[in-house]
């Protein structure tokens, strides 16, 4: 191989290694931000609201909200906006 391909190739994976350098820089890190599907599924719903007294009938995922239909302790129909993030019922409604 001559001498100038060495160079050329030399170069150029300096190059490539520094495009990756560069990206790798720009990707923002996994541990740094919160991951973007960090959201309670069904099971981790059901768990929270059945420790709450709540017997579920039903539960519909949304991207960052579930509906749960149930009946509370005391036997009423009961229907919660739940935030998926977090846990915190957002809504509560009772049907008498």
């Amino acid at each position: 191989m001559s001498s100038l391909v060495k160079v050329l190739l030399s170069s150029a994976a300096v190059c490539l290694l520094s495009v990756a350098g560069i990206a790798a820089a720009q990707t923002p890190s996994q541990t740094s931000t919160p991951a973007a599907n960090s959201v309670l599924g069904l099971g981790e719903i059901e768990a929270r609201m059945s420790a709450q007294g709540i017997t579920i009938k039903e539960i519909e995922l949304r991207d960052l909200v579930a509906e749960v239909e149930g009946h509370d302790a005391a036997g009423r129909k009961i229907e919660l906006l739940v935030d998926r993030r977090t846990g915190e019922i957002l809504s509560r409604k009772h049907d008498d």
